[in-house]
């Protein structure tokens, strides 16, 4: 199986844009109106291309996922269906904590489980501490897939792998405890399972929310593994935001440019300001959720996120709220906000919305 497309470079585009958004001085004064324009048209482009460079990035994220699941259906299929030989091995390896069951991955000369995130995979199950055939047979699909799950795992190192099976299974990758995994319940109820595109089996997407296990805002892609009409399971894969947007989030003292990231809702995903990042570390971690909105009052009767709180910013709220209405279904909109410049671009795969604002005394 071949490498997933690597999205460094892309990452490394979307910086050299971000340095440009935020540091390049216009070299002609604002009165010229001619200057203006061209400065503006730009400005526009350049938004658009970072935000599509973050889509490049998601999208190579979403072309691994599909490649895992499909690798994974490969597997299934050429693995014979009778009795597993391994029973004896799998059961002394067994350890169950209320309805999970966990089996030991890593070495023995390991006299004790691995440290969270260390290169070994996690093999759960979640329907209780009975190893039948069925189980068997998926456990043996997991050794054999986790080459590829290591080799898609380099290739993207700030985001966890995993395939959860229909009958309640799970790998990922790299390692996570039985006290973290014990907690996730029945695994095909989740929100990352259910994000799967299953009516066009295609990869979908969750929305942005906070890792429970220190990891900060995230997003999932979850692809859908059929084989024929049956669904043998889902295969996932986590993105750290900061990780994807610090490149084009990175603040710079330049010409007083702020960039945010919002969903098509305005929920906060990231921003380059200082006071603003500190907050929706703070308000989101307080609240174990996302729930960090950049609305005004109005605005927020519209959020159903439970425990949604706006911003303390109220006019980077107003900001939003003015962006979101103007934008409706287009890419990318431009606006002049009583004399401050405003320019957002959606991000394709996603809905979200990247905006650099430029106060009026930005331009000498």
């Amino acid at each position: 199986m071949q490498n997933p497309p690597n999205p460094r470079p892309l990452l490394a585009g979307a910086l050299a844009l971000g340095l440009l958004l935020s540091s390049a001085a216009p070299a002609a004064p604002a009165a010229d109106d001619a200057c203006t324009e061209a400065i503006s048209a730009l400005e526009t482009a350049l938004v658009r291309l970072a935000a599509d460079r973050i889509d490049d990035a998601l999208g190579a994220v979403a072309d691994s996922t599909r490649a895992l699941g499909d690798t994974y259906a490969q597997l299934a299929e050429a693995e014979p269906t009778r009795p597993a030989p391994d029973r004896d091995r799998w059961l002394e390896r067994r350890a169950t904590r209320g309805g999970t069951t966990g089996f030991r991955t890593w070495p023995d000369a390991l006299t004790s489980p691995p440290a969270f995130q260390a290169p070994y995979p996690g093999f759960y199950s979640y329907a209780g501490a009975d190893v039948d055939e069925a189980l068997l047979r998926e456990l043996a699909l997991f050794e054999r897939l986790l080459p590829a799950f290591r080799s898609a795992y380099r290739s993207f190192p700030f985001s966890w792998v995993y395939v959860t099976t229909a009958d309640q299974a799970l790998m990922i990758y790299p390692y996570v405890p039985i006290e973290q995994a014990a907690n996730n319940g029945n695994p095909t109820r989740t929100p990352y399972y259910n994000a799967a595109d299953f009516e066009r089996r295609a990869v979908g997407w969750t929305a942005p929310y906070l890792d429970l296990v220190g990891a900060g805002m995230m997003v999932t892609a979850s692809y859908p593994i059929y084989q024929g009409d049956t669904l043998l399971g889902v295969m996932s894969r986590d993105i750290t935001l900061k990780e994807l947007t610090d490149s084009v989030l990175r603040p710079e003292t330049g010409w007083g440019a702020s960039v945010l990231l919002v969903d098509r809702d305005g929920l906060a995903i990231g921003a380059s300001d200082p006071d603003l990042a500190a907050e929706l570390d703070a308000v989101n971690t307080k609240s174990g959720a996302a729930v960090l909105y950049y609305r005004s009052a109005e605005g927020m009767q519209s959020v159903t996120t439970d425990g949604a709180v706006a911003s303390a910013d109220t006019a980077v709220d107003a900001l939003v709220e003015r962006l979101l209405a103007a934008i409706g279904d287009r890419d990318s909109v431009a606006l002049d906000l009583d004399g401050q410049t405003v320019l957002a671009a959606r991000v394709p795969r996603t809905g979200w919305l990247l905006i650099l604002s430029r106060p009026p005394a930005s331009l000498p």
